[in-house]
């Protein structure tokens, strides 16, 4: 089974052949991406979902269509850093991670950050992942505030989720919680 952190590995992977050759976007898609994407095909005839194979060729085509336009939204927030300083994979993985925030709709905007971190942790450098998560973080606050993300079916489900469980009471003395007791089933049995 392919996971989706294969498939924004090999995209990514693929953008960076694209900065380094100059290709068109569609060699570049057959040479680095096209019998993966035949594999990722043969899988959703299986299960019956497109959605992985729409996540591959889209974060593709779209990531590299508006390459300009994410540069210059992380050029906004990378404060004392010119764009030409930030490492070619971190600016590629911050640009995916863009594109999936604003035109991937049923992908949680945690994911996607989290997605991005875990991929620069293992292929890039050891400081890369908290510069790139202190971006991603800032653009989707900046995203969420002008109403620029819309988010739909499992996309929503950080909007949903609780903050965390409540905690229960602690007793004072023990700093364990309080267990409440029933004095009416304590000796049932």
């Amino acid at each position: 089974m392919i996971s989706r952190r294969q498939i924004r590995i090999k995209v990514m992977q693929a953008i960076y052949a694209w900065y380094s050759t100059g290709e068109n976007p569609g060699d570049c898609f057959d040479i680095n991406l096209r019998e993966f994407a035949d594999q990722i095909r043969d899988h959703e005839r299986v299960k019956g979902d497109k959605g992985d194979s729409r996540l591959l060729v889209s974060l593709f085509h779209d990531t590299i269509e508006r390459h300009g336009e994410f540069d210059e939204m992380i050029q906004g927030k990378a404060e004392n850093w010119e764009l030409d300083r930030i490492a070619l994979l971190d600016r590629i993985l911050m640009q995916m991670g863009i594109c999936e925030m604003l035109l991937f709709e049923e992908i949680p905007i945690k994911v996607s950050i989290n997605e991005y971190l875990e991929i620069a942790k293992k292929y890039s450098t050891p400081k890369s992942s908290k510069f790139i998560n202190g971006i991603l973080d800032s653009l989707y606050l900046e995203f969420k505030k002008s109403e620029m993300i819309k988010k739909k079916g499992r996309g929503l489900i950080e909007e949903t989720l609780p903050k965390g469980r409540p905690r229960p009471p602690m007793d004072s003395k023990r700093r364990r919680p309080r267990i409440r007791r029933d004095d009416n089933n304590e000796n049932k049995s």
